[in-house]
């Protein structure tokens, strides 16, 4: 069981179904130029957290008892999602992260400079709250009342 790696795949499915939302991607790429950072990297920081965020969560449960399978996170709602990224305290987000590939772990420490290094905070905050936008223009797209991962078409 790669814990991480589902994580990753989660964030992705995410964001590409946001992106599918009519305007969102050409709102987000209008920020990145307002805000002037580069699209790409952006994308990849935003990707990052998204899955600390659906991490977190995970380690929770599991801390609770539940044993991890993939579909797990698939019962996720995304309003804890959004809350665990833009509310949790840094450390929280940033603890229990498994040995991570260089890619992972170089993203990973990006969110950790724009994070502690007070120049960067606004860029941070910024981007956090790109995740929590997507997440809640996707619950208001599914027609359930508190919309789950396992709700987001695929």
């Amino acid at each position: 069981m790669d814990i991480w790696s589902d994580c990753s795949a989660w964030s992705r499915r995410i964001l590409t179904a946001a992106d599918r939302l009519s305007g969102y991607r050409h709102v987000r790429q209008r920020r990145f130029e307002d805000w002037w950072v580069h699209p790409d990297s952006a994308d990849a920081v935003v990707r990052t957290l998204l899955t600390l965020g659906i991490h977190s969560l995970v380690l929770d449960a599991m801390a609770q008892g539940r044993p991890y399978t993939p579909d797990l996170i698939g019962r996720l709602r995304l309003a804890a999602v959004a809350y665990a990224v833009t509310k949790r305290p840094d450390h929280e987000l940033l603890a229990g992260l498994p040995a991570l590939g260089e890619i992972d772990r170089l993203q990973v420490d990006v969110v950790r400079i724009l994070t502690y290094d007070d120049a960067s905070a606004l860029t941070a905050v910024r981007l956090r709250a790109l995740v929590h936008s997507a997440l809640h223009r996707l619950a208001e797209s599914i027609a359930a009342d508190d919309p789950v991962f396992d709700d987001v078409p695929g």
